[in-house]
């Protein structure tokens, strides 16, 4: 009995034990996340970097991207702003670049600092490194795989329409009434490059006609061997419907086919306009033409050389060696420039003299009009020599006559 009593005591303190240690155990509160405010409840009284710790508090992330991607499309062009716009959503999702970004849109607030100008700004240099191969990837994942023909191609495929065409006439024979082919050929104006193709096509065809009006008689195949006995048995089975008039109708056809073939392409020869080239202007003409512009110790400068092109006449004055030239142009022929040297002159009539008085030779020449300049050359008294045509860095042009 002592023995039960104690057992069953035992068991009652075990039990008030567990119950005890049960209900001292603190319960565990559930924390509740409070409701985030947005970035329109944002104070931007206080400054960017206020604003960036509270943006980052009170604005869901998923609002960044669209923020960013706004301001992006807003403040670069278009294609910087798809090159940064390339790059993965991740870029777009961060707090403090959203809240820049979002900073940067308002009016009367406090300046942003330089130094979040220089980050941001480099930020978005390297997204729009980062993106631009991004973009041309994206460009050739797009490009659709479009069939674009070749002119070949289609230089075929006018040749196929016009052997349809040409098929449907063929089918109509035989028959007396021969199809004007010229006529053919002309209105639907076919290209040169056509008619020796569509002969190479009809030739084999024509030579079987050909071949079966010159069929041997029964007594000339007799004479021949075998094989040849069953080569002409063959062809004369292929074309076994047709009688003689009927095959000679056929030969007809096609010698007409050919012949006005032939005169087709001899229509579009003659017409094929016979490319003239591009006229140079005179400034192209004469864009290597080494002459000097002015001269200080005489006092002269170079008129235009676009104005020797198409002149008759051209004087010249070699401040080195003192000469004064004239060049006069060829009979009906008119000066003009290759390189550094003068084309088209008189070799005779073109000539030069060494002046000693240059300063007031050149003076009193420049006053001289078309009457004057007439005997000029002629009143120097120096030896004249012939003009090589070759201009240089030393010669200035003086005048030009028309």
């Amino acid at each position: 009995m002592l023995l039960c009593s104690i057992s069953r005591n035992r068991r009652i303190l075990m039990a008030k034990t567990k119950n005890s240690l049960l209900t001292s155990k603190k319960k565990k509160k559930v924390a509740v996340r409070a409701k985030k405010s947005g970035v329109l409840a944002l104070d931007s009284s206080r400054g960017l970097r206020h604003f960036t710790r509270a943006f980052h508090t009170e604005v869901e992330t998923k609002v960044c991207s669209p923020i960013i991607k706004s301001y992006v499309k807003k403040k670069f062009d278009k294609e910087t702003a798809r090159a940064i716009l390339a790059n993965p959503d991740y870029n777009f999702s961060y707090n403090h670049i959203a809240a820049y970004c979002y900073y940067d849109g308002l009016s009367d607030v406090e300046a942003i600092p330089e130094d979040s100008h220089v980050w941001m700004a480099k930020r978005f240099a390297d997204l729009a490194e980062s993106g631009r191969p991004l973009v041309k990837e994206v460009e050739v994942k797009q490009k659709v795989d479009v069939y674009k023909p070749t002119i070949q191609d289609r230089m075929n495929e006018q040749l196929s329409e016009i052997i349809g065409d040409l098929e449907v006439l063929v089918d109509m024979q035989p028959s007396s009434d021969i199809p004007k082919m010229f006529e053919y050929l002309k209105t639907n104006t076919v290209a040169q490059a056509h008619i020796s193709k569509i002969r190479s096509y009809y030739e084999p065809i024509a030579a079987e006609y050909a071949l079966l009006q010159s069929m041997p008689t029964a007594t000339q195949l007799k004479k021949m061997s075998e094989a040849e006995q069953d080569t002409w048995e063959q062809i004369k089975e292929g074309y076994d419907n047709l009688s003689k008039k009927d095959v000679a109708m056929f030969v007809k056809f096609f010698d007409t086919m050919f012949s006005d073939l032939d005169a087709y392409a001899n229509v579009k020869k003659a017409a094929r306009a016979v490319r003239k080239p591009k006229p140079k202007s005179a400034d192209k003409i004469v864009s290597k033409l080494k002459f000097k512009a002015d001269d200080d110790r005489y006092k002269i400068v170079s008129i235009d050389p676009t104005t020797i092109v198409g002149a008759t006449e051209l004087w010249v004055f070699n401040t080195k060696n003192r000469k004064l030239g004239k060049y006069v142009a060829e009979e009906h022929a008119q000066l003009t420039v290759k390189g550094t040297t003068l084309l088209f002159f008189d070799g005779k009539l073109s000539i030069q003299k060494t002046l000693r008085k240059p300063e007031a030779q050149l003076k009193e020449f420049g006053k001289a009009g078309k009457i004057a300049l007439r005997t000029y050359m002629s009143d120097i008294k120096a030896t004249e020599t012939k003009m090589n045509g070759r201009l240089n860095e030393h010669i200035v042009l003086l005048k030009v006559s028309k």
